[in-house]
């Protein structure tokens, strides 16, 4: 179950951070299912390293444009391709007949199969494998939280100490591997479970947009393993969360918290928190942090695997192809912080020699005075997003001089 945020803002997009949604890719069965899909979704999974062809369910939470604006944009691009054979896509009431009056208005005609559904508390779908189920939240609109809860998996069977004690290798293997007693034709019993570990349990995701703190949220996050839940304001703006039925960081950890969860997300961020502003998303994260310390922000394009050893894992940004207008105007992470943004920001009134994420080995050897070795490793750290800020490049190599390039991220 791997996680990739593709748009954590709310509202409308900064130049940082597009509007909501979220893609959670199943590896093992080739799929990835989309949560929301606000303006511009297609061109970030673009910009991704998830493939259009493998989206096989969309759940959208509520009926705002920012959460699915995008969707008849991808739906149709998905025609285009000729690489989808079905969709579902769930949602509340309406969601259904927003997309037939698409359909129809639009003249689209869809070569694979469109099944839309209308979701109401309770499980949404099952297949043996995965659980989804949702819950109404408190929004101005209906809007509702999902959570995927993956099955238990048997533990490893142990066939050697079968082979020692005798077993005939064959169908009995399989009986034991499912926890069965067996008894042999020399009247030999064994119980499954002695050659077993204990079940792998199943992981779970909770994805909460938009809502004001309610306890049906707590009810549908318990023990999850990941809990993205919006934090549209700051704590000290609470009287517009509530006048808006959204959500504070504080109320966002206050779920987590009662849900007893084992990693907050937060997302669906305010433009007000953009960064150069006087409260910045990190305020949110050390409001969040104070009441649930287990917290981290999303932000576009971050990547997080969830661990099936119940523990939790590293977050790393996805690859993904900087757009032009991100070159030109949008060189700072949301995330980063003041001083690291002075560091890294180019001067506007200068055209950057080489933007790092661009140049050739022979461009960086001539730029900055190294040899092809170091050039490469830096470049390929680069592609696979190892480092995004001018700092990690002086200390992992302090041989360069990195004032003679002004670096783009």
């Amino acid at each position: 179950m791997e996680i990739t945020f593709l748009g954590t803002s709310s509202g409308v997009p900064t130049r940082t951070r597009n509007v909501s949604s979220v893609a959670l890719r199943l590896p093992q069965r080739k799929e990835i299912w989309l949560f929301d899909c606000g303006e511009a979704t297609q061109h970030q999974l673009l910009r991704s390293d998830l493939r259009t062809s493998q989206i096989r369910r969309i759940f959208i939470t509520h009926m705002h444009g920012d959460h699915i604006f995008g969707l008849m944009g991808l739906l149709a691009s998905c025609g285009l391709a000729g690489t989808v054979s079905q969709i579902d896509v769930y949602g509340p009431p309406t969601l259904d007949r927003y997309i037939a009056s698409c359909l129809r208005w639009s003249v689209m005609r869809l070569p694979y199969k469109l099944q839309v559904h209308t979701v109401e508390p309770g499980e949404v779908f099952s297949d043996g494998e995965f659980t989804v189920t949702c819950r109404l939240l408190h929004h101005r609109v209906p809007a509702f939280g999902y959570r995927v809860t993956e099955g238990d998996r048997p533990g490893r069977f142990h066939v050697e100490k079968a082979q020692a004690l005798g077993i005939p290798f064959g169908p009995l293997y399989g009986q034991l591997k499912q926890g069965k007693t067996i008894t042999l034709e020399d009247g030999r019993t064994f119980d499954g479970r002695d050659f077993c570990d204990p079940p792998q349990r199943g992981r779970s995701m909770v994805y909460c947009t938009d809502t004001v703190f309610c306890d049906s949220a707590v009810e549908l996050s318990q023990q999850a393993d990941v809990l993205i839940h919006e934090a549209t304001f700051s704590h000290q703006e609470a009287n517009l969360a509530f006048a808006r039925l959204h959500s504070t960081s504080t109320m966002a950890a206050q779920v987590a918290a009662f849900a007893q969860v084992k990693l907050l997300f937060l997302t669906h961020f305010s433009a007000r928190y953009a960064p150069g502003n006087p409260v910045q998303v990190e305020d949110l994260l050390a409001e969040a942090q104070a009441i649930f310390p287990n917290t981290r922000l999303a932000r576009d394009f971050l990547h997080y695997a969830i661990p099936r050893d119940g523990q939790i894992g590293e977050e790393m940004p996805s690859s993904h192809q900087d757009s032009p207008a991100a070159a030109n105007t949008d060189t700072l992470d949301a995330t980063l912080g003041p001083l690291e943004a002075q560091a890294v920001a180019p001067d506007p009134n200068s055209r950057p020699a080489i933007a790092i994420n661009r140049a050739t080995r022979q461009q960086m050897q001539q730029k900055l005075g190294i040899d092809a070795t170091t050039a490469n490793a830096i470049l390929e750290r680069r592609r696979q997003q190892k480092f995004t800020c001018l700092g990690e490049l002086e200390r992992l190599y302090p041989q360069v001089d990195w004032s003679t390039l002004n670096v783009l991220f």
